[in-house]
């Protein structure tokens, strides 16, 4: 398959990777005026937990790069892996140099496809999101970790929840670079949901200066679980069913003590640690404005959100 990667950051990178190994004729699209950086090929450590024992990888990856597309140039696929809070940047250039490339939209997303309906036809593109490669770029590597847990896939539906010939080629095609496809039919909710999903432990973590010393404090863990909680009744309102979110989730219905010890045994694992620490220092524009849509959504249903929105100095602070 002809695929274009859209976004060269991490996740588009690391999958820009895996898919060149399994065999796919990748290209990464960067920047004007980028692509000289890219000369020497990128350098990535991996902590892939696929392996058994899992094991630090060092690779250098040598991408096809380019500035810009055409119509002309015939992908089969753009995955497009620019951040939340940049899509409604790249649409208008989008739908002028896609061509009749199926669109695969690869970030969080709260509004569904309300704004991409201006910009392209609904048959043209498809939804996704990337739960089992998380990281963060150093100065001079992408850093990233390959989870191997229950859970942790390549999300992928279409809006209309049907199971077509593209999403199937696009599973195999995932099948096959060992990236975990899981088909949702029911993808925008999936997505709404995991929007709010670290929202209140990102808080927390703001809040306390650092993931370690979120971990050590259950009363921090415990604002956290119920800051998610009031994002949760967020989505109620909006006429969600909790049914159709991510699966950990779904446990906050347990009871406050049981996920909040739940909650400080992982929060103190090293590589959750640093997953968080690095993408909030590395993503944090993304998250406060994931966080502004989630309370301001809050606000106009009317939803008691007096944890999250305590949260509000901390993300503009930051």
């Amino acid at each position: 398959m002809k695929i274009l990667i859209y976004g060269a950051g991490v996740i588009g990178t690391a999958y820009g990777w895996q898919l060149s190994q399994s065999g796919q004729e990748v290209t990464l699209l960067v920047r004007a005026g980028k692509s000289a950086g890219f000369d020497g090929g990128i350098t990535i450590r991996c902590r892939d937990e696929r392996l058994k024992p899992a094991r630090q990888l060092e690779v250098v990856y040598q991408p096809k790069v380019v500035e810009s597309i055409a119509p002309g140039d015939n992908y089969d696929l753009i995955i497009v892996c620019v951040k939340s809070n940049q899509v409604d940047a790249i649409l208008p250039d989008l739908a002028q140099s896609s061509g009749k490339s199926d669109v695969l939209f690869f970030q969080n997303n709260w509004w569904g496809d309300e704004k991409l309906r201006a910009h392209l036809p609904p048959e043209q593109y498809f939804f996704g999101f990337s739960r089992i490669v998380g990281g963060w770029r150093s100065e001079n590597a992408v850093e990233c970790i390959i989870f191997n847990a229950p859970g942790m896939s390549t999300m992928l539906g279409e809006a209309s929840g049907q199971v077509t010939p593209r999403l199937t080629a696009v599973e195999t095609m995932l099948q096959q670079a060992g990236l975990k496809p899981e088909i949702s039919t029911d993808i925008l909710t999936w997505l709404k949901f995991h929007y709010i999903e670290y929202l209140g432990a990102s808080g927390a973590i703001l809040k306390a200066g650092s993931a370690k010393a979120f971990a050590s404090r259950s009363d921090l863990v415990r604002q956290a679980i119920l800051a998610t909680r009031e994002a949760l009744a967020v989505c109620r309102a909006r006429g969600l069913s909790v049914s159709a979110a991510p699966f950990n989730l779904r446990l906050y219905s347990w009871p406050l003590p049981l996920i909040v010890w739940l909650g400080q045994k992982q929060y103190q694992a090293a590589n959750i640690q640093s997953f968080f620490e690095e993408n909030i220092r590395n993503g944090l524009a993304e998250l406060a404005f994931q966080y502004q849509d989630v309370v301001n959504e809050g606000q106009r249903l009317g939803v008691p959100m007096p944890v999250l929105s305590g949260f509000s100095t901390y993300f503009k602070a930051a």
